[in-house]
């Protein structure tokens, strides 16, 4: 196969149908392949996609990071030339957000790769039932706070995002992150939000915002991935007002099952401890185990 490395170009509004249809391969429930994530980061993070062969393979500028191709699995011998090719245009020849069900299935991965399980980038997966009920002993504290939060603000409101609402949802993002430790991160997630204003409807976006008291606690982006499951791209709600923050994941957790929804992706906690305890506490039913394959020299 040919990877001509020059055809890299930007990914763009009218590409989400065959991107769409690339991810259905396989079906998986992975945020990194969705058309929305790919559109709102883009120009943080760089990406370009090359459309070659089949596939979709998507290259981070400006850390040479590459995304393992998206659509028909490559043979491992394949992959390795397409990580040579890249190595040569100066970009890793590492492999990200790859399936753990591909290095099951090819028992020669490792001749030419290093699989490494890369845990903090697991996807925290849940039942839509679940979260939508508070269900089950785990979340019996998290069924009390929403109980909590309906008594003591008996006028709240759900809403749906569109886009005459997004400065909205931006500001409270503002807010609620003036509070925390400021991060490299939170400036590439303000970047990526403002990107909403260009791209809400052609990323096929929808959220929901949560109000009390007169005003907005809480609100939450998101979009379908294949399979049911929905990705959920930023989520904030205000730890200050109680049962806020759960009484949002049950709103939009009742709102995916309308829509049809199976499950919900919270992506991932990137290592960060509290963000980790916060994923668990809401009692995953899965985690999608992606890996990062290391090129052998």
């Amino acid at each position: 196969m040919n990877w001509d490395l020059n055809g890299l170009v930007p990914i763009g509004p009218g590409d989400r149908e065959r991107l769409e249809a690339l991810a259905a391969v396989h079906a998986l429930p992975d945020c990194e392949c969705s058309f929305a994530n790919l559109l709102l980061w883009r120009d943080v993070y760089g990406e370009r996609v090359l459309w070659a062969n089949g596939r979709a393979v998507v290259v981070e500028t400006v850390n040479g990071g590459v995304h393992f191709p998206i659509g028909p699995y490559l043979e491992p011998p394949e992959l390795r030339r397409l990580s040579e090719a890249l190595r040569q245009a100066g970009f890793s020849g590492d492999f990200y957000s790859v399936p753990e069900a591909y290095c099951e299935m090819f028992s020669d991965v490792a001749a030419y790769f290093e699989p490494v399980a890369d845990e903090d980038a697991f996807d925290y997966l849940y039942r839509l039932t679940d979260l939508a009920e508070m269900s089950g002993a785990r979340l019996r504290k998290k069924r009390n706070l929403v109980r909590q939060f309906e008594r003591n603000y008996p006028d709240f409101t759900v809403e749906p995002v569109d886009r005459g609402r997004l400065p909205e949802v931006c500001r409270l993002a503002d807010e609620l992150n003036a509070g925390l430790a400021q991060s490299p991160f939170l400036a590439e997630e303000k970047m990526a939000m403002a990107a909403m204003d260009t791209w809400f409807e052609a990323a096929g976006l929808g959220g929901l915002i949560l109000s009390a008291g007169g005003r907005p606690v809480g609100f939450s982006i998101f979009s379908p991935l294949p399979g049911g499951v929905w990705d959920i791209h930023f989520e904030k709600a205000d730890h200050r007002v109680k049962g806020a923050p759960q009484k949002l994941v049950v709103a939009v957790a009742a709102e995916l099952l309308a829509r049809g929804g199976v499950m919900m992706n919270r992506e991932q906690d990137m290592g960060e401890p509290g963000l980790r305890q916060a994923k668990h506490s809401l009692d995953p039913a899965a985690m999608y185990r992606r890996m990062l394959l290391k090129v052998k020299i």
